[in-house]
């Protein structure tokens, strides 16, 4: 057999870190007061998309965790929260194929309590032109990957990054609080340069 060198080719990070219980409660808390809104009948959010402007010093929490990710991925620049918003799952629903517009990152907090039937997240690429089963399933294989949301985590990936929820089977609802990310400042160079 042959060795090959293999690089990973344009990769995706997916980023997941517990984060303080006492950030949770505070986001349970926010949930309870929410006005709920569903615009097409599926898919049930917070009415209020700026949420954490609010709650400046919940809102500071999160925006420093999600500048030391940046950081820990190698960008060098300061970041703002755009929009940030509550999202309910009821049981019997589920979240279709997605991506993000209008953002660099997007972030979910799970601060709720959740079990293996409350609706995993799944990010994916789309199918090739030919579909080959392989003799075992890897990085180098897949094409998507799945992720049960687990309480006191926070999760981030590249807003571009396609994915969905699967059905919340579970007897409760499954909540977290959704927001997005982008770069403060000046980004590019040349003639691609643009100040956010």
């Amino acid at each position: 057999m042959k060795t090959w060198s293999i690089a990973p080719l344009f990769v995706q990070p997916i980023a997941s870190t517990e984060i303080e219980e006492t950030l949770c409660t505070q986001l349970k808390e926010i949930s309870e007061d929410a006005y709920w809104f569903s615009s097409d009948g599926v898919d049930i959010t917070s009415k209020d998309k700026q949420i954490l402007d609010k709650h400046k010093d919940l809102r500071s929490s999160i925006k420093e965790i999600s500048e030391d990710l940046v950081t820990q991925l190698g960008y060098d620049c300061d970041i703002q929260l755009t929009t940030s918003w509550l999202h309910k799952l009821p049981p019997g629903h589920e979240v279709r194929a997605k991506t993000i517009y209008n953002s660099w990152y997007t972030g979910m907090i799970f601060f709720d309590e959740y079990t293996e039937k409350s609706g995993d997240i799944e990010f994916f690429v789309d199918p090739q032109g030919i579909h080959v089963v392989p003799a075992e399933w890897s990085q180098w294989t897949a094409p998507f990957i799945r992720l049960s949301p687990n309480a006191n985590h926070m999760m981030m990936f590249p807003s571009h990054v396609k994915h969905r929820v699967y059905m919340n089977t579970s007897d409760t609802d499954r909540l977290c609080l959704t927001f997005n990310v982008m770069p403060k400042g000046q980004t590019g160079s040349d003639e691609s340069t643009f100040i956010y």
